[in-house]
């Protein structure tokens, strides 16, 4: 009767360590998977992040050198503008006087 008992006992427990370790392992099963879920979601959390970035910095790239080139620009036709004044002067200033009053006379009659 002993040995039935403590036999009867023992598969009891064996039993209850069974189940406890099926729960375990559908616990463990559990956290992996949501291991793996938060690793993906991580993932493409950071990739949309990075493209959003990255269209950011293209985006600020191409506007800064539209404003260089705008910037550029100007200052050609500002620098061409210049030289153009001050070349008639000294082309005015070298000018004979006769040349310098048929120019004059020239440029008054257009205006």
């Amino acid at each position: 009767d002993d040995a039935i008992a403590k036999y009867t006992e023992a598969s009891a427990r064996l039993a209850e360590a069974e189940k406890n370790k099926q729960q375990a392992d559908a616990v463990i099963k559990e956290i992996e998977a949501s291991i793996s879920k938060d690793q993906q979601d991580l993932k493409s959390a950071m990739e949309t992040s990075m493209k959003v970035q990255l269209a950011r910095t293209a985006e600020a790239a191409e506007k800064s050198m539209k404003e260089m080139n705008s910037g550029a620009g100007e200052q050609l036709e500002a620098y061409i503008l210049e030289q153009a004044v001050a070349r008639g002067v000294a082309e005015l200033t070298l000018m004979p006087a006769s040349k310098k009053a048929a120019y004059l006379d020239s440029v008054i009659s257009q205006l």
